[in-house]
C-alpha cells in the first residue's frame, strides 16, 4: 500500500499490483507519453503526462506500446506484462508497479484509480 515501509524502512511511494502472465495493461487517464523505455531494474518504465503537474508512473512491464510524444487515451493498451517465455513455470506473476506524482510529489494513486471503477475495461 501507498506510505507503507519497504523492507529498508523506506514508505513506498506507489503501489504494487500482481498481475497475470502477458497481462495488458492499459493508461489510467489521457495524458502524453513523456518517458518510454528501460529504467534501471525496474524493467520498462512508462510516464504520463496529464497535465496540472500530474504524471503517472507505470513499470515492471515486458513491453511497452507507445513512443515519447504520443497521446493516450484513459483504457487504452500502453503495454504488457512479462514473462513473454510461458515456458518457464519457476517465475510468479509480474508486478506492475504504479505511482502518480503531482509536481513530482509521490500521491496515494488509489483515490484516482478507483474513480475509474464504473467504467469498462478490457
Amino acid at each position: 500500500k501507498f506510505g507503507q515501509t519497504d523492507e529498508a524502512g523506506s514508505p513506498l511511494r506507489g503501489i504494487t499490483i500482481e498481475t497475470l502472465r502477458k497481462a495488458q495493461v492499459t493508461a489510467p487517464y489521457d495524458g502524453r507519453i513523456v518517458y518510454a523505455g528501460p529504467f534501471r531494474d525496474y524493467g520498462q518504465l512508462l510516464i504520463i503526462a496529464h497535465g496540472e503537474g500530474y504524471h503517472t508512473l507505470l513499470a515492471g512491464m515486458s513491453r511497452i506500446d507507445g513512443i515519447v510524444g504520443q497521446w493516450v487515451l484513459a483504457g487504452e493498451p500502453i503495454g504488457h506484462m512479462g514473462p513473454d517465455n510461458a515456458v518457464d513455470r519457476s517465475i510468479k506473476n509480474p508486478k506492475l508497479h504504479v505511482e502518480l506524482r503531482r509536481h513530482g510529489e509521490p500521491i496515494n494513486p488509489m483515490p484516482w484509480l478507483t474513480a475509474n471503477k464504473g467504467k469498462v475495461t478490457g
